[in-house]
């Protein structure tokens, strides 16, 4: 079964836990939301739905998860059969071209050799199987903890003056839906679904998988010589590589002094480029086995004009990404809201979106002036910050309101992409309750707001409106970005701390 239906089957079981949360929501209406009273009842009844929801999970997808589990073996396993057989017609039709270059494994040496494959291969498929059932226990705890979140933050909201019953709900929802429900911590912090960590780990242990069966049959022939394809948008963690001629000492059994059996020559190590990035997480580069004496070497020095085309190329693959991204949260949010205002807003949004990610590149480039307004000014709103704190500094600040652009998310996506799923995720809390708050003395009207985590520090570069700024203006988010603690410590030095959290 290819890897894309065991990420759509993640995808369906996502949507039936939110379906199902949010159908609790509609079924227990409070008529009056003014009422403390109707309210406290409204909560007792969500927790008992809560209980009979996490039951009701545990029971039906346990056994969902273990047949998806059950097919991931079938996939990496077919992954490494293909890559074996499409590498012995390659070295075949080499050697009908009169390559020489080979040493064929003895009959006697095989059994064994492919015994060890298969136990690497077994060890690959064990591994990511492991991982996957620590990730699908985690998006049933999500679900429960958005949706208890869910039950008491719409009371707070209610009280605030949303209005309805389906707008109180839909405020407690928003954040849940807008992101899904993000389950799977990386290593630098940043939250994803589960259906994005199953595409990741499905496609690149595939990809493992596969480069390991074509590495069986190179070993099987004395073969450690590949090449790093050079394609027309190649990674940019791989494009150093593209061209290069390298010894496949991981899974050809190549020599680690570099040095090819066939001609003498010394080449750089595969396992070298995988340590400086090449083959990193859902990598679309390749290599193919490299005939010394048949294969012509590839130019591996890409023009100015190459270079220039490989970026404009990356730039509109992140547009279409981005745009894609927002379709997604906007039909999560219009499927799922209760309010009819609500919905018809984030549907038309989503259409939007929708329109600007089925352009090709050269349709975005010249997107109409209402799309461009919905790529560039589009608002989220971030909710408050404590002003009382910025008056010592400022004076009189306008608004508590923040907000951010999505100018400025396309600019955080460009200048720190591995920072950009920390923003979603902690954005809005680093600017609502800061740990420290740092004046940049460089900017007026501007400051640091620092959210420390366990392992790093998020900094959240915010400008506020001052009083002798526009009244139409908001306290605006410029950018975002972590910072090592050495370097937070040299910027309080140089700027001054305004504010600690006690």
């Amino acid at each position: 079964m290819p890897d894309y239906d065991i990420e759509d089957a993640f995808a369906a079981i996502e949507d039936e836990l939110i379906t199902s949360m949010i159908r609790n929501m509609r079924r227990h209406r409070v008529e009056e939301i003014a009422e403390d009273k109707e309210w406290a009842m409204w909560q007792a009844m969500q927790l008992e739905s809560l209980e009979r929801y996490k039951k009701r999970n545990r029971k039906k997808f346990g056994s969902w998860f273990s047949d998806i589990n059950g097919r991931i073996g079938e996939v990496l396993r077919e992954a490494n059969k293909q890559g074996y057989m499409d590498q012995e017609i390659e070295i075949l039709k080499a050697i009908q071209s009169g390559f020489l270059g080979y040493r064929r494994m003895p009959d006697t040496m095989q059994a064994e050799f492919f015994k060890l494959n298969e136990r690497k291969l077994e060890t690959l498929i064990h591994a990511v199987e492991h991982d996957m059932e620590k990730a699908e226990t985690a998006i049933l705890r999500r679900a429960d903890d958005q949706y208890r979140k869910a039950i008491f933050n719409a009371q707070v909201y209610a009280n605030t003056g949303a209005g309805t019953y389906e707008k109180a709900v839909d405020m407690a929802t928003r954040d849940m839906l807008s992101a899904g429900l993000k389950c799977v911590v990386y290593a630098n912090g940043a939250m994803h679904t589960l259906q994005d960590y199953a595409d990741m780990a499905l496609r690149t242990a595939s990809k493992r998988a596969y480069l390991q069966g074509e590495g069986l049959k190179r070993q099987e022939w004395g073969i450690t010589t590949v090449i790093v394809n050079k394609r027309g948008n190649p990674c940019p963690k791989c494009l150093p590589f593209c061209g290069k001629i390298l010894i496949d000492d991981v899974w050809s059994g190549g020599s680690k002094d570099g040095i090819s059996p066939v001609t003498g020559l010394k080449y750089p190590l595969i396992s070298s480029a995988i340590s400086a990035g090449l083959y990193h997480p859902r990598c679309k580069d390749s290599h193919t086995t490299y005939f010394e004496g048949i294969s012509s070497p590839l130019d591996s020095k890409y023009t100015r004009k190459e270079l220039d085309q490989i970026a404009e190329d990356y730039r509109e693959g992140q547009k279409v990404q981005y745009a894609k991204q927002q379709a997604a949260r906007f039909g999560r949010l219009a499927k799922y809201s209760l309010d009819s205002g609500n919905r018809k807003k984030y549907r038309t949004k989503e259409n939007e979106w929708k329109s600007v990610a089925k352009a090709s590149n050269s349709d975005i480039l010249s997107t109409s002036d209402a799309e461009e307004e919905i790529i560039m000014t589009e608002i989220r709103n971030l909710g408050k910050i404590n002003t009382d704190v910025l008056k010592k500094e400022f004076g009189k600040i306008r608004t508590d309101e923040i907000i951010i652009t999505n100018e400025r998310i396309s600019h955080i996506k460009q200048r720190h992409p591995e920072d950009y799923d920390l923003f979603e995720q902690y954005g809005e809390e680093s600017v609502t309750s800061p740990d420290l708050i740092i004046k940049d003395i460089k900017n007026t009207g501007t400051v640091f707001m620092i959210k420390k985590l366990s392992e790093t520090n998020l900094n959240v570069v915010v400008r506020v409106v001052l009083e002798t700024d526009d009244s139409k203006l908001k306290n605006s988010v410029m950018t975002f970005y972590r910072v090592r603690e050495k370097n937070l410590r040299k910027l309080i030095e140089k700027n001054g701390l305004l504010y600690k959290k006690e």
